[in-house]
């Protein structure tokens, strides 16, 4: 499904301010992209996945990876939109 990186827990509380982010279940935390390549950080409950367009999420695909957006297909043939979230 996604690449997935264990960051050791002393990291983790060092770099974490809880309250930055709301305790949503899916929170677009950051995009990358290369000349051949685009990637999005993605944040599903507790755990930062990195995906790409394609990416299965279960009932959504990452359609598409701009800079600071991700668009996910939904079942249906809805769309959803996520952008990072205001600093």
């Amino acid at each position: 499904m996604t690449e997935h990186t264990e960051t050791p827990a002393a990291t983790l509380d060092a770099a974490t301010n809880r309250a930055a982010l709301p305790d949503a279940r899916l929170t677009l935390i950051g995009t990358l992209h290369g000349p051949d390549h685009a990637r999005a950080l993605l944040r599903i409950g507790r755990t930062v996945h990195t995906v790409k367009i394609g990416t299965d999420l279960g009932s959504a695909t990452v359609a598409a990876i701009g800079e600071g957006v991700l668009i996910l297909a939904r079942d249906g043939g809805r769309s959803e939109r996520l952008s990072l979230p205001a600093s």
